[in-house]
C-alpha cells in the first residue's frame, strides 16, 4: 500500500533446483547401463548395482574417456516420488466436467487477479488455430484436441483425453493427458512449459508423450503410473530433440539419436530406436549435462525435493 494506492504484481513461484546435482537416474532392474557413440553423461549418475559399460554398436564403439563425468551412486528399484497433492489435482482436472462451453474465435486474455477461468472446448471446435488465449486460464476437452501452429497460446493449463500439436508451433503453457500427447517435429515449447500424463488406473494401454525430431522443449515432461505394469508409460523422443529442464517417466525413455537435455533424465528404462535395431538400456550417441542447464532455472514443487521457492517469472 501507498497512501491510498494498492500496488500489486502476479507470479509464478518454482524451487531451486540448485542442491539436485543428478543428471541421470536409472532404477535398478539388475541390469546395467551401455554407452556408446559419442555418449556423454555430466553430472552425478545414479545407477544400478550392475554398473555402467562401454559398448560397441553398429561398428562403433564408446568415444569418450570417462564413462561418466561426475560421480556415480547406487539408485533403487524405485524412482524417487512425485507429490501426491499435484498429482490427485491433475488428476481432478482430467476427470473434470465442468467449464462453460465456448468456441474461441479471435482471442481471449483473463488476468492472473480474477479468479480462473474455466472453459470447455466444444468438440465440434476441437481442432483450434488462429486463436489467443493468455492468463489464468484452464482449458478443457473430453476428445482429442489438436492445436495448430496459427495458436498463440501463453500461462495456460489444458487438460484433455488426448493432445496433438502440429508441426511449427511454438508457446508456454501446460499440457495434460491421459491417453497421449504428441508434439510434431520443430514444434518450440519456452519455459517454463509442461507436458504431462497420468495413467488411469486399470488402463490396458500404453500413455506416451512424443517429441517429433528437431522440438525444443523447456520445462517439466513427466509421465506416471500409481502401480508398475506391464506396459509402463512411455516417453519418446526423437531425433535433434533438444530439452532444458527435468524428464521423469514412471516407465521408459526412447530415444531416437542424437538427443541432448540439458538438465535430468530418470526413468525406469531407457530404448533406443536405431534403423535396424531397438536396444534395451542403452545410450547411444545421448548427451545428459546437469551443468549446462542454467543457474536460474527452478524446478516443479511435483518432484516432491522440498526445496526453497523462489520467483520464476512475473506475469500481471
Amino acid at each position: 500500500f501507498t497512501l491510498s494506492d494498492t500496488l500489486k504484481r502476479a507470479f509464478l513461484v518454482g524451487e531451486d533446483t540448485k542442491d539436485d546435482l543428478t543428471a541421470l537416474y536409472l532404477s535398478d532392474e539388475d541390469r546395467p547401463l551401455s554407452v556408446s557413440g559419442n555418449t556423454q553423461i555430466t553430472g552425478v549418475a545414479e545407477l544400478p548395482k550392475a554398473g555402467i559399460k562401454q559398448a560397441y554398436v553398429e561398428g562403433k564403439p564408446y568415444a569418450g574417456k570417462e564413462l561418466v563425468n561426475g560421480s556415480i551412486k547406487n539408485s533403487t528399484r524405485t524412482l524417487p516420488g512425485l507429490s501426491q497433492t499435484l498429482l490427485d489435482e491433475t488428476e481432478k482436472w482430467l476427470n473434470d466436467t465442468s467449464g462453460k462451453d465456448i468456441r474461441i474465435s479471435d482471442s481471449l486474455v483473463h488476468s492472473f487477479f480474477d479468479p480462473v477461468l474455466v472453459i470447455r472446448i466444444d468438440q465440434s471446435a476441437s481442432q483450434i488455430d488462429q486463436f489467443t488465449v493468455k492468463g489464468k486460464v484452464i482449458m478443457l476437452c473430453d476428445t482429442v484436441l489438436t492445436i495448430g501452429a496459427g495458436a498463440v497460446l501463453k500461462d495456460v493449463l489444458v487438460y484433455a483425453p488426448a493432445i496433438v500439436v502440429k508441426e511449427g508451433f511454438s508457446g508456454t503453457f501446460q499440457l495434460f493427458a491421459m491417453d497421449s500427447i504428441v508434439a510434431e517435429k520443430n514444434t518450440v515449447f519456452e519455459y517454463p512449459s509442461a507436458m504431462g500424463i497420468i495413467k488411469k488406473e486399470g488402463s490396458s494401454g500404453q500413455p506416451k508423450i512424443s517429441l517429433g525430431s528437431d522440438a525444443k522443449f523447456s520445462g517439466v515432461i513427466f509421465s506416471y503410473e500409481k502401480k508398475r505394469s506391464d506396459l509402463q508409460t512411455l516417453i519418446s523422443l526423437g531425433k535433434n530433440v533438444y530439452i532444458k529442464g527435468e524428464v521423469y517417466a514412471s516407465g521408459f525413455v526412447k530415444m531416437e539419436k542424437p538427443v541432448t537435455v540439458d538438465g535430468k533424465v530418470s526413468c525406469n528404462r531407457f530404448i533406443i530406436q536405431t534403423p535396424t535395431t531397438l536396444y534395451e538400456n542403452y545410450l547411444i550417441d545421448i548427451t545428459v549435462n546437469r551443468t549446462r542447464r542454467s543457474l536460474y532455472y527452478l524446478g516443479s514443487s511435483l518432484f516432491d525435493r522440498k526445496a526453497e521457492n523462489r520467483i520464476l517469472k512475473w506475469l500481471d
